[in-house]
């Protein structure tokens, strides 16, 4: 005989103290909500050293208190993406009411590898990812899939473009590989493209460095040189990457150069615009996503400068068939035909057999505020980053200098109150600089390296940052710099 119902399953699942359990969490959101809003905690990042931390939650975790008393916890220790003077990772500062959305999809839970696991989100997912394909600019009949993040989309791009054009006797996905494939990509590219290629089994040796100009784009004779190596080398190139904006200096690559190159050679082209793709939607900045229409497939990030909670991943292909490339596989508790393409059961075209309620996510962004908020959101967003070019040239006199100037809201710059001899004493000079502001600071920077020079770097994600925010970092960056020339 079935046993009565556990008391703490009837808790568990109890209607009315979810609604109570709700309305408190609820709002100490909306109380952190105002607290960032109005800058009012002492960082936006609150520091601690990881030891310290992992000991804090090793003693408060011994102590249960209650999910609202957690959460709150949580809240209070957490990187406060909303507060305007967080101005470090490419991390969207979401919607608030993203957390909503989030609210309904965890409870429903509807995501899976077939239709039947998730109708609403799997029907929802085919069209948004056709129409905003053409919004992007692809053609009739483009499509993709949605997946959780950048690193994994491009991936599964590499693995289409192996399939389309590995010129192999063999297929790779049913037989394995050789080993001896490759693709081009800026020597300023994401990480994630180098470690693609390794996954596939190419090794270090399948990654054609492309060399960038002073302005951190891929050249033409650096595509040439490339190609010629790998080709001498026996390598066998199956696709051009192009990075639409890299990581570090958010620097946009010219994407028809790219383009043009891949067509006469016969290559795929992919773009990794996960960061910068959303410039499509900008009259004012889409110039520098020109020639990502002819791309043969196109990784972007909902979850950067798109409003979208992490993770939340569009792989757009320029013709919806090529989404079925990458796998093929028979999975009978599934699907009765691995060949067949069926649109609507997502473990044909992902890697995950389980995913989250993606499509939802974007639904209610453009439900609530329809297409324009990306441009708008874009414009904003690159705005500050030149807002804070602008003021770090204004205070050259102070020992400032920028990287370079932005293409996007990705900001690089470095204070140097005096001459300190070598490029060793200047690296070393700015990141303590940067580990004292990260202790101290109420503003949150990071830091990146290229061409062997340390840089500080804000990425502004936030839409509520403004002037005085970009002035108070520069300041507080500038008092702490005088005190450590002092200290020698």
């Amino acid at each position: 005989m079935l046993e009565p119902l556990h008391p703490l399953l009837r808790k568990a699942y109890d209607p009315d103290r979810f609604a109570l359990l709700g309305k408190e969490v609820l709002n100490d959101l909306v109380i952190h909500l105002n607290e960032a809003q109005s800058r009012s905690v002492p960082q936006s990042m609150p520091w601690t050293h990881p030891e310290e931390e992992k000991k804090h939650w090793e003693t408060r975790l011994d102590r249960p208190e209650g999910l609202a008393a957690l959460m709150r916890e949580v809240i209070r220790r957490s990187n406060g993406l909303q507060d305007p003077r967080y101005m470090g990772h490419q991390v969207a500062v979401p919607f608030p009411d993203g957390a909503l959305v989030g609210m309904v999809t965890d409870m429903l839970n509807n995501g899976g590898a077939v239709y039947e696991m998730g109708p609403t989100n799997s029907a929802m997912e085919e069209v948004l990812m056709s129409r905003i394909g053409e919004m992007m600019g692809l053609a009739e009949g483009c499509g993709g899939i949605m997946c959780h993040g950048g690193t994994l989309a491009n991936l599964v791009a590499l693995l289409a473009a192996r399939r389309a054009h590995g010129g192999q006797a063999r297929d790779a996905w049913r037989d394995g590989d050789d080993g001896m494939g490759a693709v081009l990509v800026s020597d300023q590219a994401h990480y994630c493209v180098d470690r693609a290629v390794r996954i596939m089994g190419w090794g270090k040796e399948g990654v054609g460095l492309v060399a960038t100009d002073s302005h951190h784009r891929m050249t033409r004779e650096g595509l040439e040189e490339s190609y010629a190596a790998m080709q001498a080398s026996g390598r066998r190139v199956v696709a051009v990457v192009g990075s639409a904006c890299t990581t570090s200096s958010g620097a946009f690559d010219d994407l028809n150069l790219a383009a043009d190159f891949a067509r006469e050679r016969g290559l795929w082209f992919h773009v990794d615009g996960a960061h910068g793709a959303p410039a499509v939607f900008s009259a004012r900045h889409r110039q520098a996503v020109a020639g990502m229409e002819r791309a043969d497939s196109i990784a972007m990030d909902f979850h950067k400068i798109m409003g979208v909670p992490a993770l939340c991943t569009g792989l757009f292909y320029a013709r919806q068939e090529d989404s079925f490339l990458p796998f093929t596989q028979a999975a009978e508790y599934l699907w009765s035909d691995a060949e067949d393409p069926e649109w609507w059961n997502f473990g044909k075209r992902t890697f995950e057999c389980t995913k989250r309620m993606l499509s939802t996510r974007v639904a209610a962004v453009l439900e609530e505020y329809g297409p324009e908020i990306w441009g708008v959101l874009v414009d904003r967003l690159f705005g500050l980053g030149a807002e804070l070019a602008d003021l770090v040239e204004s205070r050259r006199a102070n020992g400032w200098e920028l990287a370079m100037r932005p293409e996007a809201n990705i900001v690089c710059f470095r204070l140097l109150p005096e001459a300190l001899g070598s490029l060793k004493a200047e690296n070393d000079f700015t990141l303590r600089l940067r580990q004292k502001h990260l202790e101290v600071g109420a503003h949150y920077v990071v830091q990146t390296r290229f061409g062997g020079v340390v840089w500080l770097r804000c990425t502004l994600m936030n839409p509520l940052t403004g002037a005085a925010d970009l002035n108070a970092m520069l300041d507080a960056f500038e008092g702490l710099a005088a005190g450590l020339a002092n200290q020698g």
